[in-house]
């Protein structure tokens, strides 16, 4: 005699399909985030609404290091700099 229980397939857990939902969404919805400094600070500088003083005082910086880096004379930040771009732009 055979259960009608071991035919079927597992049911997945609510919690593991909506995760992987939200995985499949964001790979789909989601552009990889930029790497160089000068593309990092240029999306940066649009989020923060194209102005330069708000960007510098989220990244720790001088408004003209901001502009440095947009107009491409700085390509290699300092490490604490780096740091806040990289978590600035994941976030």
């Amino acid at each position: 005699m055979i259960d009608s229980d071991d035919t079927q397939p597992p049911v997945p857990r609510p919690n593991r399909v909506l995760d992987a939902l939200k995985r499949a969404e964001r790979k789909v919805l989601t552009r990889p985030a930029p790497q160089s400094a000068e593309a990092q600070i240029e999306f940066l500088y649009t989020r923060a609404k194209r102005s330069t003083k708000a960007l510098a005082e989220q990244l720790g910086v001088s408004p003209r290091s901001v502009q440095r880096y947009r107009a491409g004379q700085q390509t290699k930040p300092q490490k604490r700099l780096q740091a806040a771009l990289v978590e600035e732009t994941k976030s």
